[in-house]
């Protein structure tokens, strides 16, 4: 079984979880937000794993690290940033980019360094397809109405398993239910609904998820929703004595 080999010589797929590992460690401390991004989406992904009988293990360790690389220039991703400092203002939007999608080979790269199974390194590489980057497209249409879209693409191909699919929704959902409640946007069931349903017909609109069988959506829907009412549930007021 995959979760049986090993890690950097001695240590499980577990060992990746466990809140003392030394790589978990400097990635809270190096990358606060990605690392509670990556715990939320970890979240989101047990339910699924469950519900599709998918190895737990593998997909725990690949949600908690797929965004590993981030903390190499931590201050490049929104979630590490001062709200008045987003260094990508002052940058062309093209570079941005750059910058933006080669997490994801640095993600892969730092789990090669802990020996981490290929199965592993293969859901990593594929979390974002070849989705295109929105935020820094818009903004060079803004600039220049000729910018092309394929330019703005992760140059990965879109997920070749449904463990891939799976961490592509729900890091993609985490994202755009974060940004929502921060906003005051997610107060309620069909707020939660309507995330997911948007985000996965996006993702379908793009071809993404071209492998997945309708059943398996399903069913990652209804876990979505239910683990989203876990993470962003409504929280009541203080009110003083």
């Amino acid at each position: 079984m995959e979760t049986e080999k090993k890690g950097n010589g001695k240590n499980s797929l577990k060992s990746f979880l466990d809140v003392d590992f030394p790589l978990l460690i400097a990635f809270r401390d190096k990358a606060p937000g990605t690392f509670i991004h990556s715990k939320n989406v970890k979240d989101l992904v047990e339910g699924i794993s469950l519900e599709l009988d998918l190895d737990i293990d593998k997909m725990l360790v690949s949600a908690m690290y797929h965004d590993i690389g981030k903390m190499n220039f931590p201050e490049m991703f929104g979630e590490n940033q001062e709200i008045e400092t987003n260094i990508h203002d002052t940058l062309d939007p093209l570079i941005s980019y750059h910058i933006i999608t080669r997490h994801v080979g640095d993600s892969v790269l730092t789990m090669m360094k802990h020996n981490v199974p290929k199965c592993v390194l293969d859901i990593i590489s594929q979390h974002h397809g070849n989705t295109v980057l929105q935020a820094f497209y818009a903004k060079a249409k803004k600039v220049n109405k000729k910018a092309v879209e394929e330019n703005y693409r992760y140059k990965c191909g879109s997920p070749k398993s449904t463990e891939a699919a799976v961490l592509m929704i729900c890091d993609c959902v985490e994202a755009t239910a974060r940004s929502k409640f921060n906003e005051g946007l997610l107060k309620d069931v069909k707020s939660r609904e309507d995330v997911v349903h948007s985000t996965i017909q996006r993702l379908e609109d793009d071809d993404q998820l071209d492998d997945m069988k309708v059943g398996q959506i399903k069913l990652i829907k209804r876990a979505l929703i239910q683990a989203m009412s876990n993470i962003y549930h409504k929280r009541e007021a203080y009110v003083e004595e």
